[in-house]
């Protein structure tokens, strides 16, 4: 029978889990017996065996958070100055729009 965690690494932040791959690779460095290490920090053991595959391989760099490339912008950083510009200095006021007219009619 299989227990379910209280805890799911995917809902804790990339920071914190960099924290966590560094912290579980110091503590089986320093000798701590990896199930030890993965009952602990509340981990498999797979995944405490992969971090210290990529420590083996990339030392504490290959431990580190990377960054979610995500999707490209479809505004240019100048485009979004020039936005940023017009928002801080204009107000919806300049636009004359007629507010309350059609509220009336509802």
């Amino acid at each position: 029978m299989k227990c379910k965690r209280a805890s799911d690494g995917r809902k804790l932040d990339h920071h914190t889990l960099q924290v966590l791959r560094q912290q579980a690779v110091k503590v089986v460095c320093g000798g701590q017996a990896v199930a030890d290490v993965a009952h602990a920090f509340v981990l498999n053991i797979r995944t405490v065996y992969e971090w210290l595959a990529k420590f083996a391989d990339g030392g504490q760099n290959a431990l580190l958070a990377k960054q979610i490339p995500g999707r490209p912008p479809k505004v240019s950083a100048e485009e979004m100055r020039w936005i940023a510009q017009v928002v801080k200095d204009n107000t919806p006021q300049q636009f004359k729009f007629e507010f309350g007219l059609w509220t009336l009619s509802m």
